[in-house]
């Protein structure tokens, strides 16, 4: 497969049309419903699928609408690859490491100062552009009707449909400084939404904020674009960190933004399909059902306070984008597989003694955790599960193993080998109490959450191991390489 045939794309269409030809993507031209199949038809797919090989799904004959629903597309590693623009993840680490190394600093606080700079860095800012593919459509204020779209309810206790695939873009009022992340929006009705923010994201922050200075909160909801845009949308990127200038130098190229149509907010020029509006914190909250998350539970029902639109925009002929939430394997896992790639030349920085992470496809991309570290003194690990678990963009982990640098944290079995064979349970579990992840249904109280650190280093007597550490098992690489040679001639080859 060339993998420069993906360089040139920038929207939507144009990454499934190479996808298709590529033999990368699957179109559907059956007849299927938006309640409950598509989302079926995709779990079916991405759970029989060898890995690395479920297709994008492109659904064109969905019943009661024009436009097809496209879903699946992150869902395996060549798929992302050329999503962000690369041959591996490992060369976007490389990258980001090179723009920080010739003055990587020795000491902690040093590091934590690299963080701003890490953000002038890798910033290419986005272009403002005054016209753009995403307004070919315009409608206003009562001419809003969200019913046009094939909006899915991917599972059943799901009492609104959900939009899965969006960018939720808002701004700081003092600052400017712009937020997008990727939360579940409940359709609630023709007119109005509710976004699923936990306490931790800068949209809800945000809010109180508006509220505060006795203002509604600006909001656009963005489909669709270059699929970088939905990535960045996701990844765990420092507060002053741009992430449309991020997605920038991921593609090597800006993106392109236009001013949104009744709002104060660039989105997107490329985009698929715009949908802008405020919340007015003022207001009375509604209540919303279940909604579907990716750790492969429900989230129960909330009150949320009403996103309230005032001008949808979109493409000709758009798509509509979907991530269908589930319990691994899934999509999800995917964006997990590159952000522990491309942001450990990040983590390096604040801690320092980090070989590599990993995380498992069982933690559902969010709460296990597997590092491995260069150990020079006694409770290291102590110390390394306690600086991950102050990061905020980690504070959902419930579960970090920690094991010495020869262990390659990607092989589990040969993690949990040392786990099952280093660790004293008595003397190695690290606890911990603290924010957490709203979504983690196993939390007492929502948001706050007990969290467990396994030390399966070597250890010394210092700390607390008075017997000799044996020496493991490993043969001399002479013999290894000449067994190798006669292979042939032993019949073994």
């Amino acid at each position: 497969m060339n993998n420069n045939i993906m360089m040139h794309a920038d929207h939507l269409a144009e990454f499934v049309s190479n996808f298709e030809e590529a033999g990368l993507l699957v179109r559907i031209s059956s007849p299927v419903e938006t309640q409950l199949e598509i989302a079926a038809i995709t779990e079916q797919v991405v759970k029989t699928s060898p890995t690395n090989s479920a297709p994008a799904l492109l659904f064109d004959q969905v019943a009661g609408h024009k436009i097809p629903v496209l879903t699946n597309l992150y869902g395996s590693l060549p798929r992302m690859l050329q999503i962000l623009h690369t041959d591996s993840l490992d060369s976007i680490a490389d990258r980001v490491a090179g723009l920080l190394s010739p003055d990587l600093p020795e000491g902690w606080l040093d590091s934590l100062k690299m963080i701003p700079q890490f953000s002038q860095l890798v910033n290419i800012k986005p272009r403002i552009v005054k016209t753009a593919s995403c307004q070919q459509v315009v409608k206003l204020g009562r001419d809003v009707n969200l019913s046009e779209f094939p909006l899915l309810t991917c599972w059943p206790e799901e009492q609104f449909p959900t939009i899965t695939a969006a960018q939720i873009i808002t701004f700081d009022p003092e600052t400017k400084a712009r937020f997008v992340n990727a939360r579940p929006i409940q359709v609630i009705s023709n007119q109005q939404l509710a976004i699923r923010w936990s306490q931790h994201d800068a949209g809800y922050q945000l809010l109180q904020k508006f509220h505060a200075r006795g203002q509604q909160l600006p909001v656009a909801i963005v489909i669709g674009g270059d699929p970088v845009g939905l990535y960045t949308a996701h990844a765990p990127l420092p507060k002053m960190t741009d992430p449309y200038a991020f997605g920038g130098f991921l593609r090597n190229n800006a993106l392109e933004l236009v001013r949104a149509r009744s709002i104060e907010i660039d989105v997107p020029a490329q985009a698929e399909i715009v949908m802008e509006g405020f919340i007015d914190p003022a207001s009375d909250p509604v209540d919303v059902g279940p909604v579907a998350n990716t750790t492969g539970y429900y989230s129960p029902a909330e009150k949320v306070m009403p996103l309230n639109l005032s001008a949808v925009t979109h493409r000709a002929n758009p798509i509509w984008h979907a991530l269908i939430p589930a319990g691994p394997p899934a999509e999800a896992g995917f964006f997990a597989q590159a952000t522990e790639r491309i942001f450990l030349p990040l983590l390096k920085l604040m801690v320092p003694e980090l070989v590599d992470i990993h995380f498992p496809a069982a933690g559902a991309g969010r709460y296990l955790m597997f590092v491995s570290i260069h150990k020079s003194y006694p409770q290291q690990a102590r110390r390394v599960v306690n600086a991950l678990w102050s990061l905020e963009s980690l504070l959902s982990l419930k579960l970090i193993v920690v094991v010495d640098d020869d262990v390659n944290v990607h092989d589990e079995q040969q993690v949990w080998y040392r786990v099952s064979t280093n660790l004293n349970p008595g003397r190695d579990l690290i606890h911990s109490e603290g924010p957490g992840d709203d979504d983690d249904h196993s939390a007492a109280i929502q948001g706050i959450g007990h969290k467990l650190g396994l030390d399966a280093t070597r250890k010394t007597p210092s700390e607390g191991h008075p017997r000799e550490w044996p020496s493991a098992l490993k043969m001399p690489a002479e013999m290894l390489e000449r067994v190798q040679s006669r292979l042939s001639e032993l019949g073994l080859s």
